[in-house]
């Protein structure tokens, strides 16, 4: 069976599904040792040999983790202002795994780690649909309803991108400030403080509660597990229709 060579490197967990096609059209994948791969190729695992950088890709048994993210810390495995990043966290048998859907500096909350670039693409890209619940600590909007109105109905706009929230709703007032639920089922970058600071709001604190089905529940800020066999399954769902 041939596969579309952005997959099949996914495949191998050395990045994302995108990040694939950034590396083809970088001209840093080559074909059976001589032919430059091109957007669009595919291969046959049994036939074809693909590398990246010089390196022979192998694909590995598919790892899931969940990993309750704190704030300050970075997503990305390198920082070169040395800030704390995921390296520093992770234990070096997750060293080889990358994140889907990721969190911003000073955001918290639920991180999926997989070696999978077909489950994180499925994960992520808004065409699937993936509901991501967001709790926000905030103050400093005086009209809270108007904004909860707003983003849900017709959108922020903001750099030129429409910012939208599938649902919102306040759950409580304390002390000026107020908590939210907000749902998303895009992820554009820093999509919750772009619409809060177009009401000239303040985030005070951003958690990730739950993707799609998988939910922090009582894992500790900084600890990781493997997928169940319930959040297995969901994944099996989802390679075997393409939908959940």
């Amino acid at each position: 069976m041939r596969l579309r060579l952005q997959k099949y490197i996914a495949q191998s967990g050395i990045c994302s599904r995108r990040a694939a096609e950034i590396l083809i059209a970088q001209g840093k994948v080559l074909l059976n040792q001589s032919k430059v791969a091109q957007i669009g190729d595919s291969v046959d695992p049994n036939i074809d040999s693909v590398s990246v950088e010089g390196r022979t890709l192998r694909p590995r048994r598919k790892q899931y983790f969940l990993f309750h993210k704190p704030p300050r810390v970075l997503c990305s495995k390198k920082d070169p202002n040395n800030l704390t990043s995921l390296t520093h966290l992770l234990p070096p048998a997750l060293q080889h795994v990358f994140y889907a859907g990721r969190l911003d500096f000073m955001s918290e909350g639920l991180l999926i780690l997989t070696n999978d670039g077909a489950f994180s693409h499925q994960l992520t890209h808004p065409s699937f649909g993936i509901q991501k619940h967001y709790r926000v600590w905030l103050k400093s909007i005086s009209n809270i309803e108007s904004f909860l109105n707003t983003i849900t109905n017709d959108g922020i706009v903001d750099g030129g991108e429409l910012l939208k929230a599938q649902s919102a709703r306040k759950i409580s007032k304390v002390k000026g400030v107020d908590l939210l639920e907000i749902v998303l089922c895009e992820g554009k970058n820093r999509e919750i403080r772009r619409m809060i600071q177009a009401y000239d709001g303040k985030v005070i604190r951003l958690k990730r509660i739950t993707m799609g089905p998988f939910s922090l529940n009582d894992l500790k800020v900084g600890k990781w597990r493997s997928f169940n066999q319930k959040e297995l399954n969901f994944v099996k769902h989802i390679a075997d229709n393409g939908r959940i």
